[in-house]
């Protein structure tokens, strides 16, 4: 593959002109012309629109969808040539659901960090489905999910198990009793997410009528932190979650009689590591196990 072709098309597009490419990478303007053409012959492709009086570029079809693949490639290439450089070394993708990311995984992340040799992290945040695709596909080398599921050459360990409780600003004025029953809280004041799926769905519509529902819906668990802010306001959260907010603020901490399922995670990674990768996750398990036991 023609390298520097690929690395002057990335510049061209992100320069939105030839002209801005050519200054960019300090080249004069036929010559970034003269790498985009053995670029497009070498894919027998044509990738930018041409004609007279065109000052911004545009790409074709074909353009556009190599864009993302010239964008992998020059990752790829450059990580090559660190390699090259520096050796192998250790590094570790990890990825994981919003809320284990956000409450859960920080102190892993900080006591890897201060390692003797920690290794270099890429921390990502995704849905579990996506997860399950991106360790089949080596992008990360360990992932954490709400759900479990066979998929081909990836392990699946659940790891830990944490209650749901409820979670609300503490309240100096009153005295609240504890373990709460579902049919005390007023659903109006409540801030929803959708834990683990269909089992807490269905815990949660029998206990409020999913015809009126919570006045507010959440699709981030850091959200909670910014939002709760009013003593009548609750949210069912795992007690991992609960706990790891309870440090922010001050904020109590009820059972629930009658409580929802579970908030289970579980761990994934490929079947098939390398030694490097499993140098990591080594280090890594020992500072998670630390965590949740």
């Amino acid at each position: 593959m023609y390298t520097l072709g690929i690395e002057t098309f990335l510049a061209v597009v992100r320069a939105q002109s030839l002209s801005g490419a050519a200054e960019a990478l300090h080249l004069a303007q036929t010559t970034v012309s003269q790498r985009l053409k053995v670029l497009e012959q070498e894919l027998d492709l044509v990738l930018v629109e041409r004609g007279k009086g065109i000052k911004q570029i545009r790409l074709t079809p074909s353009g556009e969808a190599f864009f993302t693949l010239a964008e992998q490639w020059s990752f790829i290439w450059k990580q090559a040539k660190l390699l090259q450089a520096q050796g192998p070394s250790l590094s570790l993708g990890v990825g994981a659901v919003d809320s284990i990311n956000t409450f859960v995984l920080p102190s892993v992340y900080r006591a890897l960090n201060n390692h003797p040799n920690p290794p270099l992290l890429k921390i990502h945040t995704s849905h579990s489905a996506d997860l399950y695709e991106e360790i089949e596909r080596r992008q990360v080398d360990i992932a954490f999910v709400l759900r479990e599921h066979v998929h081909p050459n990836v392990t699946v360990e659940k790891c830990f198990s944490s209650p749901m409780v409820l979670l609300r600003l503490a309240s100096p004025t009153s005295q609240r009793k504890s373990p709460v029953h579902p049919e005390e809280l007023n659903p109006k004041h409540e801030l929803f997410m959708p834990w683990g799926g269909h089992d807490y769905i269905s815990w949660h519509e029998y206990w409020w009528n999913p015809f009126n529902p919570s006045r507010t819906k959440l699709d981030s668990s850091n959200l909670l932190v910014s939002l709760l802010q009013d003593p009548e306001q609750w949210a069912i959260v795992p007690k991992i979650v609960a706990a790891a907010v309870s440090q922010r603020g001050n904020y109590s901490i009820d059972y629930l009689t009658n409580p929802p399922p579970n908030y289970i995670c579980f761990k994934l990674t490929h079947k098939n590591p390398t030694r490097l990768t499993q140098n990591s996750l080594e280090i890594f398990n020992q500072y998670f196990q630390a965590l949740i036991h």
